[in-house]
């Protein structure tokens, strides 16, 4: 083991005679470590709710620290990495988005709690551009796996991330939150010690190859809005399914708490795999079709969850519902770069960032709907955008697969 590592790296540059090889593993690890902190937060809500008289209103101010500051802002980092090449931020990002969450535990006041997730969601924001952007460089004529593959790591480690905290917290108490340090800290120091290498390769391909081809083409403005539309529903759905699922469990299906939140790590599960291989599929059977496949199954899959009050059979149908929309989640990130070649940087902050702020800020409503009119309108509201991401899939021109496709 040690002998890989010290084979891995010496000055900071890779040994193996593939290197691509070894970042794209490295990529994913950082997205990984990243995202771990995205799935962390909502099980160190509870215990801040519980032991440190949080109530609900400012719980959802932490979710909006987090989200809200690290989507918007995306786009901005991700635009000035186009400009300019900052490997420094993936490390920095990484850090950061496990430092701010791993001293939460050991403050009282809230608002420095506020800025410490804040300060972690400023982490995530900088590392997902310039990782992305990476991860586009070194997947090489294989986008879809190679960002489906990066993708993983995020999903793995947002399913992840609630499972290491509760057992951290319950046997530490609230100082438990420190352990989101150690991976972080370490995963930031194995980027940082590459930087050069990861500077190289973006120099070497990126403005050799990929500038090159990008002059070939205009950034299309038209089908990246409509793929973000889509982007954007997508997120609210999938938001609304993690939000959701376990309550509809227990108020509308009966079922006990821990039956509804295994549920809940069931679609999780299932969506970092749906992850993995939709990217696969996508190189080879083609952009558009993967996604309009898994929109095409996404709606009835919701529909027929919606219809069912067995409790097996619910749970059976989580799993189109979590294979549907991760799948094209990757293919969707690959292909808003392929429309707008020359700020890959940014179009990875919108569809990576402005996206999942989209479908956070729509809790409210969807909320709102649920107490208004019960648990099954404000689902049935999911189910009415996920026809519209249906919708705006079939919308999206093809022209960014062909694009995808060339060397």
């Amino acid at each position: 083991m040690f002998y890989n590592v010290a084979n891995f790296f010496k000055n900071g540059e890779p040994m193996a005679k593939s290197p691509y090889k070894k970042y794209r593993y490295m990529m994913m690890l950082g997205h990984f470590c990243t995202d771990i902190n995205q799935g962390a937060l909502p099980a160190i809500l509870t215990f801040l709710v519980i032991h440190n008289n949080i109530n609900y209103t400012a719980a959802t101010g932490l979710v909006f620290a987090a989200n809200f500051v690290s989507s918007i802002i995306q786009p901005l980092f991700g635009y000035l990495g186009d400009k300019r090449s900052l490997p420094q931020f993936i490390s920095l990002g990484i850090f950061l988005a496990g430092f701010g969450l791993g001293i939460v535990g050991f403050l009282e006041n809230y608002w420095i709690i506020f800025l410490c997730v804040a300060i972690s969601g400023i982490g995530i924001a900088l590392f997902h551009p310039e990782g992305s952007r990476v991860a586009n460089i070194v997947s090489g004529k294989k986008k879809g796996s190679g960002m489906g593959f990066f993708s993983f790591g995020g999903s793995l480690g947002f399913a992840v991330g609630p499972i290491l905290i509760s057992f951290f917290m319950s046997m530490w108490g609230s100082k438990g939150t420190i352990v989101l340090i150690v991976p972080s800290l370490v995963m930031s120091l194995i980027v940082l010690l590459s930087g050069k290498t990861i500077m190289r390769f973006k120099s070497e391909v990126s403005i050799k190859k990929v500038s090159k081809k990008a002059k070939q083409f205009r950034d299309d403005w038209g089908a990246f809005y409509k793929l973000s539309l889509a982007v954007f529903c997508r997120s609210i759905v999938s938001y609304g399914l993690i939000t959701f699922i376990p309550i509809y469990f227990v108020k509308v299906l009966s079922q006990s708490e821990t039956f509804a939140n295994l549920n809940l790590t069931l679609f999780a599960a299932i969506g970092a795999t749906a992850t993995f291989f939709g990217g696969r599929f996508a190189d080879k059977y083609g952009f558009n079709r993967v996604i309009k496949i898994c929109f095409l199954a996404l709606l009835p899959a919701v529909l027929l969850f919606l219809q069912t009050d067995n409790a097996f059979l619910a749970v059976l149908f989580i799993i189109p519902m979590a294979i549907a929309l991760n799948g094209a989640g990757s293919v969707m990130i690959v292909m808003g770069q392929s429309f707008l070649p020359n700020r890959i940087g940014f179009a990875a902050g919108i569809t990576m960032g402005l996206g999942v702020s989209i479908g956070g800020a729509a809790m409210p409503f969807i909320g709102f709907i649920g107490d208004k009119f019960e648990l099954p309108s404000a689902m049935y509201t999911l189910a009415f955008f996920a026809f519209l991401t249906l919708v705006f899939a079939f919308i999206i021109p093809k022209q960014g697969s062909n694009k995808i496709s060339e060397d």
